[in-house]
């Protein structure tokens, strides 16, 4: 938290509520930490009734700058809002990367490391969570190849430690990643690079399970583009899902809406090979790859 904010709180003068998103994501750190310690959850409360308060807080605010907005600041020393501190500026892990981060990843960024179960369906690409170095440097050039060298390696970096993520010292996360036959076929990537990845995805951790669908299968096309969705320990936070597009995101976060993207990523997990098949898939496109002149 800035100083400035501190400052604001504590004297009574913060004029004005957090996000309901940052609000949200704090209620997940709650959670989260609360496992770590041993703490009953329920002390915390759950999303519902965060967010009933908050509209509350947020309801009295308006009126209160209607009738007079002497009474704002009032109504904030009083304790009218949440007991949530505002962060003001990007107070997060990815700080130091923020010039490459555009301001639709950042929710997505806030949320991923307190995930315990990253679902993933890519279409064009292997997901960045199991990238190497080498695939991930080729895939943010096509995007950003007219950057400079180091502004391109601030994005890698920042790609790379977002797999920390997946690190099992503290027995989670899992993953389960569905992708496309054509996306480890037509990479817009060496094919020695691309071995190198499929030989990546040969060696992974049993806790994460990747599944290819057949470009023969039609559901292969199913879906425009990617699916991220993160799902959290306690059952009493929502899951949240990512729909990530070349320069924008989508958040969908109705209950009709997470109904229809999970459905969706059920119907392409029955359409994918088993794990078992799906590794002889790897190996053959692999070995494919040796045969190819130029190689």
């Amino acid at each position: 938290m800035s100083r400035s904010a501190a400052y604001k709180i504590l004297t009574g003068q913060r004029e004005r509520l957090p996000s309901w998103d940052q609000v949200a994501q704090l209620v997940r750190v709650f959670y989260e930490a609360s496992a770590d310690r041993n703490i009953d959850p329920a002390a915390i409360g759950g999303l519902t009734e965060w967010q009933t308060k908050y509209e509350a807080a947020a309801a009295a605010l308006r009126a209160a700058a209607a009738s007079s907005p002497s009474k704002v600041s009032a109504l904030t020393a009083a304790g009218t809002t949440l007991p949530v501190p505002a962060v003001d500026g990007p107070q997060t892990w990815w700080r130091a990367y923020a010039d490459v981060v555009p301001a639709w990843f950042e929710r997505y960024l806030n949320h991923e490391p307190l995930s315990d179960r990253i679902t993933s369906y890519e279409k064009s690409y292997v997901p960045g969570l199991l990238q190497t170095p080498r695939y991930a440097e080729e895939v943010i050039k096509i995007g950003h190849g007219h950057e400079p060298d180091d502004r391109i390696a601030r994005r890698m970096e920042l790609r790379l430690l977002r797999q920390q993520h997946l690190d099992r010292s503290h027995g989670r996360p899992s993953m389960w990643a569905i992708i496309n036959e054509g996306a480890l076929r037509n990479a817009p990537v060496s094919r020695l690079t691309m071995r190198g990845q499929i030989q990546h995805l040969l060696h992974l951790g049993r806790h994460i399970q990747v599944q290819i669908i057949p470009a023969s299968h039609p559901a292969h096309d199913a879906a425009d583009g990617p699916i991220t969705i993160l799902r959290f320990r306690s059952l009493k936070l929502q899951d949240h899902v990512f729909l990530e597009h070349a320069d924008s995101a989508l958040y969908p976060s109705s209950e009709e809406d997470l109904a229809y993207y999970l459905h969706a990523i059920q119907k392409l997990g029955l359409a994918a090979l088993l794990p078992g098949p799906s590794r002889l898939l790897l190996r053959r496109i692999a070995a494919g790859m040796l045969k190819k002149p130029g190689f």
